[in-house]
């Protein structure tokens, strides 16, 4: 155990000197060039050059004691900033699947009923292009070519972009964690909360594999949207940093949702493939595929507490 713990410790180490070193050093870099220029010489590079060039022939900066001190709280600080970024990054997840502040109360209940009402007017748009097909296929003489199913599949497409169910959470991805759970009890009476432990001991390896690289990807854009809100900070004093945060900021958002979509597909498909597995290792035999009652069987058994 101390073996392995030690090689699980350089492993960390590894990974946060390679991730978080050099972005925090580039973000050292931008940071040092927007004290140098300022907002009047936002664009003057040439005189940061000159600025490093000072520095570097004063004579305090030229002993080897002094080069390894800075070097070292170079390296300090970056790794200082990919920390605080880190605890950022977690903040923004907590934002990103609803778990807001009373404080955010008021603007998150705003926010839900904002989403429920352009999810149920899109739902209402989708149910009538349904009912206009249906009408014109019904219309149809016996034998005619039935009416396109283009329009209504593009309504359900728009609804579905907001989310998979009826919205109950301030943000798209927080309704589409919600939706996955909410598919799940739906479909087979099955608690995901209750039997994601014991179906991830059950699929196979490949699958844990896309699963952790869907989760790595999604950590990185919050950490990324962490990124900007430094950059947004920097900006006060230096102006071409609000470009850096916008950008950041936005692909942060993309990279988010597009993340959480495919983590949240592969685990209804995890389920979907291997729930089967999970009621015969639980000694809870049934002919076909998984049904409701087997579902919650299954979530009666594992949930212990109902």
């Amino acid at each position: 155990m101390n073996a392995l713990l030690s090689e699980l410790g350089k492993t960390l180490v590894t990974r946060w000197l390679s991730y978080l070193v050099p972005t925090g050093l580039l973000f050292l870099g931008a940071a040092g060039t927007g004290a140098v220029l300022g907002h009047a010489r936002w664009y003057d590079l040439p005189a940061v050059i000159d600025r490093i060039d000072e520095l570097a022939a004063s004579p305090d900066e030229r002993s080897l004691g002094a080069a390894l001190a800075v070097a070292a709280g170079t390296v300090l600080l970056a790794t200082g900033a990919g920390l605080l970024v880190r605890a950022l990054g977690g903040a923004v997840d907590r934002l990103w699947l609803g778990s807001w502040p009373r404080g955010l109360g008021r603007l998150a209940t705003r926010l839900r009923e904002r989403r429920a009402a352009r999810w149920a007017a899109a739902d209402e748009r989708a149910r009538e292009a349904w009912r206009r097909h249906a009408a014109t296929r019904a219309a149809l003489p016996p034998g005619g070519a039935g009416p396109d199913d283009a329009e209504p599949a593009r309504r359900v497409a728009e609804r579905d972009r907001i989310c998979l169910v009826p919205p109950r959470r301030p943000t798209w991805i927080g309704d589409r964690v919600d939706a996955a759970d909410r598919r799940v009890l739906t479909a087979y009476g099955l608690d995901l909360a209750a039997a994601w432990p014991r179906l991830w001991l059950l699929v196979p390896e490949e699958t844990r594999a896309e699963l952790r690289t869907a989760r790595r990807s999604y950590d990185a854009a919050a950490q990324l949207v962490a990124w900007s809100l430094l950059y947004l900070a920097l900006a006060a004093w230096w102006w071409p940093a609000l470009l850096v945060a916008a950008t950041t900021f936005t692909v942060g958002i993309r990279r988010g949702r597009a993340a959480m979509d495919a983590f949240c597909a592969l685990a209804e498909s995890a389920v979907d493939l291997h729930a089967r597995d999970l009621a015969t290792a639980l000694g809870l035999p049934y002919e076909g595929p998984l049904r409701a009652p087997t579902g919650r069987r299954i979530t009666h058994h594992l949930r212990k507490d109902i």
